[in-house]
């Protein structure tokens, strides 16, 4: 009895003991995963970084100072700066060489505050001078053709250096907007891309020093390090260079040519260029938590040499020059008005430029929104973490169906117009989403502030449906009565539909308000049916859609690698929609990735069998049957499958060229590792 006693109190101390345990790491670390997805106040305005570093990328070592001139806000004992903690701060001090003291954050060890013999003054202009230096080599990965993540980060090949990773003491990026003097010195043959122009190169013994200098405010501050190569496109709306690794082959021109007819459009629509130049620079395959700063985009490996041109993501990325690098953004929660507005500006650039691809392109953004649509709202912001899945979603794609939206409402001509104005009087400025819905007021004289509070500041998208009862009367007309109902209880929206009717269909509007709303019709000719938003006008939700999410779930899974949640996500779409060829499709890429030959030519036959939507659905399902036919040996049946390619005359992502170069010479699958 005793020997039983003794083991239940044991028992009872160690579970004690295991549970404070849990309780005390529960409350240790669940403020630094918060931490890191805020950014503290601006308490200093920062007007000018002046950078000099020294870079062996040999050893992966980074040293140097930086001089930064602020402001303080408001009277304060100490001043809060962020510098990465790999790094080491040798000293803070001032210009008179008084050195000032430091204190890290207990949660965030990237989180100092510096201390002077005095108290910083609101109003009072200083300049600190921090010296630090360290170790910034990168991970080791499995799998080559796995992203990097690091933010700042030096190799034996070169070194990114991104402001996310916080290379150089620094305050309120991207918030707050300094100008900026970048001087870094690495190894002859090496070569610098930074952010404003190169003021110069100077030869140090067996170095370089290269200059670079922004008189404009930036947000961020990159750096690139690369044995590049430039070439310079002079003959477009602005001057352009592209700064690419010596293996880099491709012809740029076809580049160049885009994005001058980008320049172009942008500068017509918004106003004049914000930039006297912009500089490409490629990166290599990187995660990018931003694409760059003003006049300067950063470029992944995979973007410059993909099948076809991403005029998607390169229309977007060169909209940042006005929407988030000239008309900047003032708190966290208004960055929408830089990735969301940039979204919508290249949506619009496919409008103008390529008709036959922008209602691809809106519904791509559609799937995309709803991808993390439920898990915040817009507002949010980058708590959200620019850059991740959730940002993407949330802050750039459902932001741009926003103005698309509010597009409808305004009318397409006057909302383009005073989203031009808009840009006009804020550039060069940071502005709010609150100085956003006011100018909207006075410019057509509507207060949609309800419409902002619905999409912006608030999560989910009606599912509407329709219920109806059709009445013929004596003189022999039609009513139909019924019903729209959805899910949210506060939506509120004008919304068109379309009575199908037996002779010519009738467009209708109704606002819709609350969860259900009343309607009667009157027609001349028998109704078929009733199609709600046939313009597509609204994000909403649907079967359709919901299949395209867990589709597009199943990509993001699968470019990461991981094929079991990618199998899972394309299977529930598959589920939902049996017929759903795009399920079927994506499934059969996954088995094919795995070498699953069987499931995939099953999964790729399914296809053919399904709705065959999207179009090129068809055309690249025929390019996978003759690969795997090729892989087993069977020629014939595998020039059969390219030739079908080649007869739908489809050639998105480049199929045509794919199926014409298998059709010349088989296809074998890609070495294993051991040979």
């Amino acid at each position: 009895m005793k020997d039983r006693f003794s083991f239940f109190f044991c028992s009872f101390l160690f579970g004690s003991f295991f549970f404070c345990c849990f309780l005390f790491f529960s409350f240790l670390f669940t403020p630094v995963l918060a931490q890191k997805r805020t950014v503290p106040p601006l308490v200093v305005d920062v007007e000018h970084y002046e950078i000099s570093a020294e870079l062996v990328p040999a050893e992966s070592f980074l040293k140097g100072e930086a001089k930064i001139r602020f402001v303080p806000l408001e009277d304060m004992v100490s001043v809060p700066f962020e510098l990465n903690n790999r790094l080491s701060l040798l000293e803070v001090t001032n210009e008179e060489d008084v050195r000032y003291s430091l204190s890290f954050d207990d949660f965030d060890s990237t989180r100092m505050r510096v201390r002077g013999p005095q108290a910083f003054q609101s109003g009072t202009q200083m300049t600190l001078i921090f010296r630090f230096e360290g170790t910034l080599d990168r991970e080791e990965y499995a799998f080559l053709d796995t992203p990097q993540t690091e933010r700042a980060v030096i190799h034996p090949e070169g070194g990114l250096l991104l402001s996310e990773g916080k290379w150089f003491p620094m305050h309120g990026l991207p918030l707050d907007a300094a100008s900026a003097t970048v001087k870094i010195t690495v190894p002859l043959g090496f070569t610098v891309v930074a952010p404003g122009t190169l003021e110069s190169i100077e030869t140090v013994g067996v170095n370089e020093v290269f200059t670079w200098k922004s008189e404009q405010p930036v947000t961020r501050i990159p750096v690139a390090v690369a044995r590049f190569f430039r070439q310079q496109f002079d003959n477009l709306p602005l001057p352009l260079t592209f700064f690419v690794t010596e293996e880099f082959s491709r012809d740029l021109r076809p580049f160049a040519d885009e994005v001058g007819q980008m320049l172009e459009f942008f500068q017509s629509e918004y106003g004049s260029y914000p930039i006297t130049a912009l500089n490409f620079v490629q990166v290599g395959n990187v995660e990018l938590p931003s694409p760059g700063c003003l006049g300067l985009i950063l470029l992944e490996s995979t973007l410059l040499q993909g099948q076809v041109l991403p005029v998607m993501e390169l229309a977007r990325r060169v909209a940042r020059q006005w929407w988030g690098y000239s008309l900047r953004f003032e708190r966290t929660s208004d960055a929408w008005l830089q990735d969301g507005f940039a979204t919508y500006a290249a949506l619009r650039y496919f409008e103008v430029k390529h008709p036959d691809r922008f209602s691809i392109e809106l519904a791509r953004e559609a799937v995309l929104a709803f991808k993390y649509e439920s898990k915040a709202p817009i507002s949010k912001g980058l708590e959200l973490e620019s850059g991740s899945p959730e940002y993407k979603s949330i802050v750039s794609s459902k932001g741009a169906w926003v103005l698309y939206m509010l597009s409808q409402l305004v009318g397409k001509e006057k909302f383009n117009a005073t989203l031009g104005e808009w840009y006009r009087q804020k550039a060069q400025q940071a502005a709010t989403t609150a100085q956003l819905v006011d100018f909207f007021r006075e410019q057509t004289g509507e207060d949609y502030r309800w419409f902002f509070a619905q999409w912006v500041e608030s999560v989910g998208v009606p599912d509407l449906r329709v219920e109806y009862t059709i009445y013929k009367l004596r003189d022999g007309n039609f009513k139909i009565r019924g019903q729209i109902k959805q899910n949210l209880e506060l939506f509120r929206m004008p919304m068109d539909l379309v009575v199908v009717t037996k002779g010519q269909p009738e467009e209708k509007q109704l606002n819709v308000r609350g969860k259900s709303t009343s309607f009667s019709f009157q027609t001349q000719t028998m109704p078929l049916r009733i199609e709600l938003d046939p313009h597509g006008k609204i994000l909403r939700d649907s079967k359709r859609m919901r299949v395209a999410v867990h589709v597009a779930l199943g990509d993001e899974y699968r470019a990461k690698g991981e094929f079991v949640a990618a199998i899972r996500e394309f299977e529930k779409a598959r589920e939902l929609n049996p017929r759903s060829s795009l399920a079927h499709f994506s499934l059969g890429e996954v088995f094919f990735e795995q070498r699953n030959l069987s499931s995939a030519a099953n999964s790729f036959r399914d296809t053919l069998n399904g709705d065959l939507k999207p179009e090129w659905v068809e055309t690249w399902t025929y390019i996978y049957l003759g690969k795997v036919y090729d892989i087993l040996g069977q020629r014939q049946r595998a020039l059969a499958e390219y030739r079908k390619a080649i007869n739908t005359k489809i050639d998105y992502n480049g199929a045509q060229a794919e199926a014409q170069k298998y059709q010349k010479e088989p296809y074998s699958k890609p070495r294993s590792v051991i040979g």
